[in-house]
């Protein structure tokens, strides 16, 4: 039977962005914008505690306000030689590139609370302790809860008190100050009642300060705002329970007046609040906490958020507690390594670290789950899941799922055993459903019932990639290689830019088939790229290659350069292609180097092909067929027979071990026009070299010549004393009709 808890907690995943942070108890929100993420700084109460045992701070972070990412815990008791107790409330700000962290913490040199500051130059740490002691203490045990401001004239302050409220100026350094230490007057004009040992016996006050006091300054450039209340103080107010009330003042020393309530007392589960405030991507939000978790508190709370609207003036509106929370300001994009530890809700799960790792999810049991919101699809076409996870022995699933726990399923992962909790493996699944537009996304965690499962490191959706190579080619168009959603296990090189081309200058193609049947160009990616450069439409056989290594996986068949054709065909005549009436499918070569170029003459006799391209490659003859490696189209010689085109061979000369089976093609072939190139480079030829080296230089000549009818490329290759016998190496051999090619 599922528990009143777990009711709760999947009733609250459906539309709940608070509590934000489910993981952990978290408490006194403190944010800060910093580029384009809002940070928030919490405390972290311990599970089942019976006071406010609080041994740490940690940091949560959103570039859309809704899915958080857990950056751990870069603070604790421990950064401080002398504290010993009391994580209680902070506030980090930053100042010239440096994050100061102000906290405060249990003294062991003066045995009350003491108010320290720690320094970071980044947002996230590692931060230490920036002076080795107490910034200030004296014994007293009301230094708690420091808030921090830097004035619009550069004067940093800082503020923090219970019932007291205190103030310094600090320094430039932010790490000292000048002066005493200041006292605000705590009046009933000012708070709304004086302090207890202050207040007449009897009277009825209508409010007053205890705690967490948050000072900021009003933007007049936005409000109309008077003079005398240029700055406010929000904090704590009316006891036990506590609300959230403000006052206002002409300067951050006062005189103070009481303003009245922001969050009255509303239903929040915890007898304690503290708030922060922040502006971000043009909307204002209101960081509060509750105790709403399950097995929650007053000792157990938990950071939540509101977005408000300032009165015209800049006052304050009255904003009360929701479960719904805040509406995403941004979309959220898969298409990137995303730390697992990126939620907008969590069901069972918790987050630990370690300095190797960093932050990563644990205590993943059956039935638990996390779920992002607003992610975006339309981005890319996604087609894979990856996941980094570890196993100590049983492994489990996840489950990749769209809009609910129960929504359509987009792909399975099982998880092995890893042999260690922190032995970790990167997995893959192929998405087995299309996932397009908005939607919320949940990873949902099956397995044995009863034991922890795995840990989780991080994430990604890969859909169709693509890479500029060599900084996009030589050529006058700067090419790329991607993928297309509409053409499964083949590259494309292409003009980034397509706006050149059109029904009246469309791009040649070359369709291309790898060396051994790969079903990857990863050999060949810079001479295809250098290729689309001058402007073609290259489609080679295979998966796109993203980095320079061999592939590894089943043969390339014939019929994907048919496939090739055939979609390029499709794109050209197709309105919402973005290559419709820019091909030119008239001028199709087809060409392959090694098995590839078997492939292509096994295809040859395809009407819609212009010319032919063989390139360290051709027939095995009767008495060398055994040399072939298995999976090879292996055609007998009378395939040459189907030629209808102009062929030419690009060889590798005496060192290639194709260089005897392409030159007896060469000789058999005397009913087209036909040549053989050789370089006595070997059969690897130039391919890897930058740009594809001599290869592309002489391939690009016969593409120009025989696709775009170019002239002067033809010099290379026609007449006694053609271009290509000038180069150095090369030699050229051509058959009887070869000279009435035009």
């Amino acid at each position: 039977m599922m528990t009143a808890a777990l009711m709760a907690m999947t009733a609250m995943a459906a539309n709940a962005q608070n509590p934000f942070v489910q993981t952990w108890c978290t408490s006194d929100p403190a944010p800060m914008v910093h580029g384009d993420r809002m940070y928030v700084y919490t405390g972290h109460d311990e599970d089942n505690a019976d006071f406010f045992w609080m041994q740490e701070w940690r940091v949560y972070s959103t570039e859309d306000m809704v899915n958080w990412t857990d950056h751990g815990s870069p603070l604790a008791l421990e950064s401080f030689s002398w504290a010993d107790d009391r994580a209680w409330a902070s506030q980090t700000i930053e100042r010239n590139g440096k994050f100061y962290w102000y906290i405060c913490a249990h003294s062991k040199i003066s045995k009350g609370m003491a108010i320290g500051v720690a320094v970071s130059d980044s947002p996230t740490g590692p931060f230490k302790d920036a002076i080795g002691k107490p910034l200030f203490e004296n014994g007293s045990w009301d230094h708690i809860d420091p808030t921090v401001m830097i004035d619009d004239d550069g004067q940093a302050w800082l503020m923090w008190g219970n019932p007291q409220c205190y103030y310094l100026k600090l320094n430039p350094d932010m790490i000292s100050y000048s002066g005493e230490l200041g006292r605000l007057d705590m009046t009933e004009e000012a708070f709304g009642s004086p302090m207890m040992s202050k207040r007449e016996k009897g009277k009825k006050y209508k409010d007053s300060y205890v705690e967490g006091p948050w000072l900021r300054k009003v933007d007049s450039s936005k409000f109309k705002v008077e003079s005398s209340k240029a700055y406010q103080l929000l904090y704590a107010a009316g006891g036990v329970p506590e609300h959230i009330s403000y006052s206002t003042a002409p300067s951050p020393t006062g005189p103070w007046t009481y303003a009245g309530e922001i969050m009255p007392l509303s239903d929040t589960k915890s007898f304690t609040n503290h708030c922060g405030v922040a502006d971000f991507k043009g909307h204002s939000y209101f960081f509060y906490h509750t105790g709403k978790l399950p097995n929650g508190g007053g000792f157990g709370r938990s950071v939540a958020v509101e977005e408000f609207t300032y009165n015209a003036d800049g006052s304050f509106p009255t904003i009360l507690p929701t479960d719904g929370g805040v509406k995403p300001v941004a979309t959220f994009n898969p298409y990137r390594r995303v730390e697992a530890e990126t939620m907008a809700f969590s069901r069972g799960v918790k987050t630990e670290q370690n300095d190797e790792i960093g932050v990563y999810v644990t205590e993943i049991h059956n039935g638990d789950f996390i779920k992002l919101q607003n992610v975006d699809f339309s981005l890319n076409v996604p087609k894979q899941f990856i996941a980094r996870v570890a196993s100590g022995l049983r492994g489990g699933q996840i489950e990749v799922r769209l809009d609910s726990l129960h929504g359509e399923l987009l792909a399975r992962m099982e998880v092995p055993g890893t042999g260690g909790w922190e032995k970790w493996q990167t997995l893959t699944v192929n998405f087995t459903k299309k996932a397009e537009g908005k939607h919320d996304l949940y990873f949902a965690f099956t397995g044995r019932k009863g034991p922890k499962l795995f840990n989780f490191d991080w994430w990604e959706v890969r859909g169709l990639q693509s890479l500029v190579v060599e900084e996009g080619g030589q050529g006058q168009y700067k090419a790329i290689m991607k993928e297309e959603a509409t053409l499964d296990a083949h590259t494309i090189f292409v003009p980034q830019d397509l706006s050149a081309f059109n029904k009246k200058k469309p791009l040649p193609v070359l369709v291309w088939g790898n060396g051994a049947c790969t079903n990857s160009p990863w050999e060949h990616y810079k001479f295809l790229n250098e290729i689309a450069s001058h402007g073609y439409l290259v489609v080679a056989t295979g998966y796109i290659p993203m980095e320079e290594k061999p592939y590894q996986g089943p043969m390339s068949t014939t019929q994907q350069q048919i496939e090739s054709i055939d979609w390029v065909m499709a794109q050209n005549a197709d309105p919402k292609s973005p290559y419709y009436n820019k091909i030119d499918v008239k001028n199709i070569c087809v060409a392959g180097m090694s098995c590839g170029g078997l492939q292509t003459l096994y295809n040859c006799g395809d009407p819609r092909i212009k010319t032919l391209m063989i390139c360290n490659s051709g027939l095995f003859k009767n008495s060398n067929r055994a040399q072939a490696v298995g999976g090879m189209p292996m055609p007998d010689k009378s395939k040459l027979n189907d030629i209808h085109t102009s062929i030419i061979y690009i060889l590798g000369g005496k060192p290639d071990i194709a260089y005897e089976n392409g030159m007896d093609d060469f000789r058999l072939i005397n009913h087209v026009p036909a040549c053989a190139a050789n370089l006595p480079v070997g059969h690897g030829g130039t391919y890897r070299q930058a740009h594809g080296g001599e290869f592309a230089v002489v391939a690009l000549n016969w593409l120009n010549w025989q696709l775009k009818g170019d002239k002067q490329s033809a010099k290379m290759f026609k007449g006694k004393d053609c271009g290509l016998s000038q180069r150095e190496g090369w030699t050229i051999e051509k058959n009887a009709k070869f000279e009435t090619l035009k």
